[in-house]
């Protein structure tokens, strides 16, 4: 497991840990009113529970608050292994909180004010699931990681690689330049001499020239060995810095290329020896499990759909001469009524309509004559 994805998770764990603990610490010291309470909303959920003793009830649930804090808090627990945990005991809670009446609002999961600390457990619920999505996808990100140092390993030997060769050819072409501006020299110097030497002989040969033709052949040695004092410092001086830049490349670069190979050799190691024999039980465990499942359950599938599948046959046989029946019954008493009730109906919804009429002619006379005996009583108070 790398340094990086202990320090990523360390925050999750601590925080939960820790507060899973103290409430554990807490209810293995709770009262009986408090042990009674917590006994009646966990059994109302969980109907199972109703039989166990409520202060044997919260003493084991705060044993249990404490083993898995303390699962969380120590690093040698997988982090699959406490995530996995966390979220089954913060999805037991939000199940209680669900099934619970006046925790949450009617039809909605938006929480009630007596709900707002139960529905909280959410965020355990959420870090749990984290725990679990970050330890199966380490491997992936290790590799990546794996790769990429691997990547860069080979870039960097490379270089050095490639300024070895580049220092190695510049040391050649150094001693090549200088062996043939030598050569070069050597040559011209000799062609020089051997031109005064002619001459020299020539003049020598028509006069007394020996002494000049001695003397034009040490000036030809002087220069010959100037040329040589100049140039062989100039060449031994860039030999000496070529071959300094190289053993420079090399102690900079070895140490660190050979300390990056073997923490990547270290890493591959520890990694092999963290993960493989549990991802190899791992997948034995699942294999195993779908295989008992498909031995046990398919037979009661098949047996179920069966039994299903008569029993609807059975009731639509039974069933749909009756329903039939009924409805040929309901349909015929339906004209029956309209034909017995239809005329009567007619009938009294004539003399009701003719009622109101009459009803509403009588109360706009008597409303005139009250009218008329008010207006007279005016009238005569005005006189």
């Amino acid at each position: 497991m790398s340094l990086s994805a202990k320090m990523r998770r360390a925050p999750m764990r601590a925080v939960s840990g820790a507060f899973i603990v103290n409430s554990g610490v807490g209810k293995l010291g709770a009262d009986e009113a408090v042990a009674k309470q917590l006994h009646g909303v966990a059994s109302g959920t969980y109907g199972f529970l109703g039989k166990v003793d409520p202060k044997l009830f919260a003493k084991a649930l705060g044993a249990g608050e404490i083993a898995l804090g303390g699962a969380l808090l120590l690093p040698i627990v997988p982090p699959f292994v406490a995530g996995a945990a966390l979220a089954g005991f913060s999805g037991a809670l939000l199940n209680m909180y669900w099934n619970t009446p006046g925790m949450h609002e009617e039809g909605s999961p938006r929480p009630t004010q007596q709900g707002t600390g139960v529905a909280k457990d959410v965020f355990m619920l959420g870090m749990g699931v984290g725990l679990m999505a970050d330890s199966v996808l380490e491997p992936a990100h290790d590799k990546k990681v794996e790769i990429a140092s691997t990547v860069a390993e080979r870039r960097h030997g490379k270089a050095a690689r490639k300024a070895r060769k580049e220092a190695k050819q510049a040391r050649a072409e150094v001693r090549a330049h200088a062996l043939e501006v030598t050569r070069a020299t050597q040559a011209d110097l000799t062609k020089k001499a051997s031109k005064a030497l002619d001459k020299a002989q020539k003049k020598a040969r028509k006069s007394d020239a020996l002494k000049k033709a001695q003397h034009a052949s040490d000036v030809a040695a002087k220069r010959l060995a100037g040329m040589r004092d100049e140039y062989a410092p100039v060449v031994a001086e860039k030999a000496k810095n070529l071959r300094g830049a190289a053993l420079d490349a090399r102690d900079e670069y070895a140490p660190v290329v050979a300390a990056r190979a073997k923490q990547l050799r270290e890493a591959a190691l520890d990694a092999r020896d963290e993960y493989a024999p549990v991802v190899a039980e791992k997948a034995k465990t699942l294999r195993d499990a779908a295989i008992d499942a498909r031995d046990e359950y398919a037979p009661v599938v098949a047996e179920r759909a069966k039994t299903l599948r008569d029993a609807a046959l059975d009731a639509r046989d039974e069933y749909a001469p009756v329903v039939a029946k009924r409805a040929k019954h309901l349909r015929d008493a339906a004209i029956d009524a309209r034909d017995e009730y239809g005329p009567l109906a007619a009938e009294r919804a004539r003399q009701a309509r003719y009622a109101a009429r009459e009803a509403s002619l009588r109360f706009v006379d008597a409303t005139a004559d009250a009218a008329a005996t008010a207006k007279g009583k005016a009238q005569k108070a005005v006189r």
